[in-house]
């Protein structure tokens, strides 16, 4: 049902990038990778990915002794991209190209060292329009400058009105909340979400150990024979009820994937057996 409420919303979009195992292609639900380059020179430029129709999006070009890459896609580098699926690997290979210990690094202070020179040898017109600072943007405009000084003004006159001692406000202590139960359930509907249903089934299997060995002081190997037999004589249930449950979390364990249908059947018998036992 998640499926295809995105699927209503968005559509499945892809990325292509090369890596030494050829070409690899990582997808998630969301708006479409339609930036890309149309004209760069092939004798300089190489392509490294591609988006899902082809198009080249991540491609280095080889200036003088060194590389310039460029992206067209932004929103492969943000988290909701790379916490998809193995996306992650994406960022591994599009940043393996980089150098790993680059010999040098340069700072671009064009706007700062550009204004300052022109500052130095142009005439008052040539300085304004170089000023790159906050406050020249702001002499640039009147509006904005009368409204600077406006403000200013204000906050000057309301410093010296307000300059004697006030009583601070004593604001209102929340009491603690308790988000235990908020926190769970935030948790289980990002596994649902995920439909991860051997991870839930495992981790209620690992609560459910720990409140049996807290309950009743158990330290036998948990699914053990010995487990059971004490388990079954510690809660009086009978053997075979025991027996039951304990084969279907032996079942969960050995299966690499987990229905819907097994995960509510064991949730149905840990809960029967949980009451039962009280």
């Amino acid at each position: 049902e998640l499926d295809a409420e995105i699927e209503g919303s968005f559509r499945k979009t892809s990325l292509r990038i090369q890596s030494a195992n050829g070409d690899s292609v990582f997808n998630y639900y969301y708006y479409p990778f339609l930036n890309a380059f149309d004209n760069f020179d092939s004798t300089t430029t190489k392509v490294l990915g591609k988006s899902q129709d082809g198009k080249p999006d991540y491609i280095t070009t080889f200036i003088g002794k060194g590389r310039l890459y460029l992206h067209t896609a932004p929103r492969a580098f943000s988290n909701y991209f790379l916490l998809t699926a193995n996306n992650s690997h994406y960022l591994r290979i599009a940043f393996s190209y980089l150098r790993p210990e680059p010999k040098n690094i340069f700072w671009d202070d064009y706007y700062s060292s550009h204004g300052s020179s022109a500052r130095k040898t142009n005439n008052d017109k040539s300085r304004q329009d170089t000023d790159f600072s906050a406050l020249g943007v702001i002499k640039k405009n009147p509006p904005l400058w009368y409204g600077f000084l406006l403000a200013v003004t204000g906050l000057l006159l309301f410093v010296l009105f307000n300059i004697r001692r006030k009583q601070r406000v004593i604001s209102n202590i929340k009491p603690v909340e308790n988000t235990t139960v908020q926190f769970a359930e935030t948790i289980g509907r990002l596994y649902l979400q995920k439909k991860d249903n051997k991870n839930i089934a495992e981790k209620m299997i690992t609560y459910f150990y720990g409140h049996l060995r807290n309950k009743y002081f158990l330290t036998s190997e948990p699914g053990s024979k010995e487990f059971q037999v004490i388990l079954s004589k510690k809660t009086g249930e009978s053997p075979e009820d025991t027996d039951k449950l304990f084969n279907a979390i032996q079942h969960i364990n050995s299966s690499e994937l987990v229905s819907e249908q097994e995960l509510l059947h064991l949730n149905k018998q840990i809960e029967h057996f949980t009451n039962k036992a009280l």
